[in-house]
């Protein structure tokens, strides 16, 4: 079988993991890729429009002749899944499916697209990978667990089936997919973990709790210290590797195992590496020994200044003088970090708003990012948010189909909606120079500005990785798609040969 996946941004460790699976078990694999011209860290729409690559995916994907087309989809790229989907059901007619997060909070919503048949909730590489065995046989089986499927005008929705608890059975993921359209090169991408206990509301992860609650033993579940490093150690030989992102949800959950691992790390891989990590799951002394494996920076969860916001709102039973305090134990080991923030959520007002800036101002990080709050499906924040009027249910569908972003302003009925935006604007800036806050409350927010807070939101080194990365992807995005000159590079090969 021959199975096409597609997705765009960024590279995506589900689909490398998915690849590889199906790979081990004799399948065919393949990647439609569009770079997005910076829908991530940097929009650059212009470029998009410009020079649009759809003709040019849908012709790679017509030489490819897949048995199967399969969707990632996030929740900001679904209108692009929608319309790609139909794209390539109208050239290739053959079956699609769509996975990911956004598919698992709104499945019904998800196959309301009459060219998507199958959605796959949760994860997936049991699921796909028993799905493409029925196709196989030409006996398709519509009773498989985590896919929904739609059958002679109904939707047959399987129940879930339990997480994979042992990680280590995983075969490395299939990095080249990615790798061939520029997605990485300085920084490897690695998750050690899966899950995350804590119930923040704005998360999808308590949503996905509940749904493995009855069917699964634990959530969280941690690969071997051994299989992390073999995988490290197969990548940087492969790959011109020069440091190491570990992409869990909370890199520091459980604190043994990570100072075991960076003892094994500094030993065996011995390259620079962040992390992301919780207030309160670190130590000094742990931190130390991360310091000493390598750990440059790490991205920290603050989310609001507020303890009523952070508790009550949130959920995240999180004290200021544990933020503080982890604070300064980044700053006595010397460990960059760079705090996650989130302004506008629903029943926060503007001096609640105004006091993530002065804790940040307090704690004084490396870098600060502020987001706006978006409302995503099936969160129970995104739910309070339509009970108490910040959003009508005309508009459920707006929050479905992704409309809006993180990085832009809020689409909520937000009452304090200009000092959201003036946070979310100006404070990074504000973070690193304090001083400079009264002349700033004179000022109006704009897109100008909001341009300039990029420089601001990342360190400086982040920043060269990410525009080096996007400037290659969108080359070798295009030389991957340009089908026509690699049947000419096949055509002038063979015929040397």
């Amino acid at each position: 079988m021959k199975i096409l996946f597609v997705y765009k941004n960024v590279e995506w460790l589900g689909i490398e993991y998915l690849s590889s699976v199906l790979k081990k078990h004799g399948h065919t694999t393949d990647l439609l890729f569009d770079s997005g011209c910076g829908d991530i860290e940097f929009k650059m729409g212009f470029l998009e429009k410009y020079f649009a690559i759809e003709n040019m995916m849908l012709e790679k994907a017509r030489n490819f002749d897949p048995d199967l087309i399969a969707f990632s989809c996030l929740t900001n790229i679904h209108a692009w899944v929608d319309r790609m989907a139909t794209l390539l059901k109208k050239k290739l007619n053959k079956p699609i499916i769509v996975g990911g997060i956004h598919p698992t909070m709104a499945p019904e919503y998800t196959l309301s697209n009459e060219n998507i048949d199958m959605v796959c909730l949760g994860e997936g590489e049991d699921a796909l990978l028993e799905l493409v065995q029925s196709l196989e046989r030409d006996n398709p089986n519509y009773n498989i667990q985590n896919i929904w499927f739609k059958n002679n005008g109904k939707i047959i929705k399987n129940p879930m089936r339990p997480l994979i608890e042992d990680l280590d059975v995983l075969p490395l993921p299939d990095k080249d997919l990615f790798y061939k359209y520029g997605c990485f090169k300085d920084r490897l991408y690695v998750m050690t973990a899966r899950g995350c206990p804590y119930k923040c509301t704005y998360c999808f992860n308590h949503t996905y709790n509940e749904m493995y609650r009855d069917v699964s033993k634990s959530y969280v579940r941690n690969r071997s210290i051994e299989n992390v490093i073999d995988e490290l150690l197969v990548f940087k030989k492969k790959y011109p590797v020069k440091e190491i992102f570990f992409y869990d949800d909370i890199f520091t959950l459980n604190q043994r195992w990570v100072s075991e691992f960076s003892e094994e790390y500094k030993k065996s891989i011995n390259l620079p590496f962040k992390c992301l990590i919780r207030p309160g799951t670190v130590t000094l002394e742990l931190l130390k020994t991360m310091k000493d494996a390598g750990c440059l920076y790490v991205d920290i969860g603050l989310e609001s200044g507020d303890e009523h916001v952070r508790k009550n709102i949130l959920k995240r039973r999180i004290d200021d003088s544990q933020i503080i305090e982890t604070c300064d134990f980044l700053k006595k080991v010397g460990i960059k970090f760079t705090t996650l923030n989130i302004v506008g959520m629903p029943g926060e007002n503007s001096e609640q708003m105004l006091r993530t800036l002065e804790l940040n101002q307090k704690i004084r990080p490396t870098t600060a990012i502020f987001t706006t709050f978006y409302p995503f499906p099936k969160t129970a924040l995104t739910e309070k948010a339509f009970e108490k009027g910040y959003l009508h249910e005309s508009e459920r569908e707006d929050v479905l189909s992704g409309k809006g972003s993180y990085k832009e302003d809020s689409i909520l009925s937000h009452p304090d909606k200009d000092v959201l935006k003036w946070v979310v604007t100006f404070s990074p800036i504000l973070v690193k120079y304090p001083f400079l806050t009264p002349v700033f409350k004179k000022l109006t927010p704009n897109r100008f500005f909001r341009f300039i807070t990029i420089f601001f939101s990342s360190p400086l080194r982040n920043i060269k990785i990410r525009l080096f990365e996007l400037i290659v992807m969108f080359i070798k995005t295009r030389r991957a798609l340009n089908v026509k000159e690699i049947e000419k590079r096949v055509f002038e090969k063979n015929d040397v040969n």
